[in-house]
């Protein structure tokens, strides 16, 4: 009885010891992304964002391009830019146009309610607030704070990421698949038009700090 005791708490502390090495490891891959993306002020990169819901059935695909600039951003998607993201660190903007519809929103930085990750830190915003293991090239992250997901899957390649999926907690995948990275922004333009949009929402009624 005592050996088998001995062996259960043998294999216990093994189990303990190996559950915080995934820990560590996961620690430092997180921080390996972050002190290489942390330093670079601004970069250029390609969006697929899928949406996905298996159970409610429906599924959204589009792409875009990204570009950031310090504390400023702006995502359009479509080939006609259709839909604006943009951020200047103070605000954040939302700009769709539909065939039967279009809108404009504006948000204090850091309130986007419309918003599943973070565009403006969108290669380091993992680095904070979260908590997980790593098997492989997949990174899998769970907040610690409160946000829009409930799980987070950076997949990489060597040490550049290629995708970052948010499962929220309905079980919805909204998947961004990360392409053509550059640190070339030159030329680029963090300007979006309110008069494109017909309805106009603003969110700043405590106006931004």
């Amino acid at each position: 009885m005592r050996t088998l005791k001995k062996l259960t708490l043998t294999l216990l502390f093994v189990l303990i010891g190996l559950s915080t090495a995934i820990a560590q490891n996961a620690a430092g891959a997180v921080q390996a992304l972050f002190s290489k993306y942390g330093e670079i002020p601004g970069y250029k990169l390609n969006i697929k964002y899928e949406s996905v819901n298996d159970r409610m059935g429906f599924s959204n695909t589009q792409e875009g391009v990204l570009v950031v600039q310090g504390d400023r951003y702006i995502l359009k998607y479509g080939e006609d830019a259709n839909e604006i993201w943009m951020g200047d660190g103070k605000v954040e903007h939302i700009g769709t146009i539909e065939l039967d519809h279009s809108q404009y929103m504006r948000f204090c930085d850091g309130e986007n309610a419309e918003a599943i990750i973070d565009y403006g830190a969108i290669l380091t915003f993992y680095a904070s607030d979260h908590a997980g293991t790593v098997d492989g090239n997949i990174i899998t992250l769970k907040p610690t704070a409160e946000a829009a997901y409930v799980t987070l899957k950076i997949e990489t390649s060597g040490n550049d990421i290629t995708s970052i999926t948010a499962i929220d907690d309905f079980g919805t995948s909204h998947k961004y698949t990360l392409s053509g990275f550059s640190t070339n922004t030159s030329g680029t333009k963090f300007t979006i038009n309110p008069g494109r949009y017909y309805e106009k929402i603003d969110e700043r009624s405590a106006g931004c700090k």
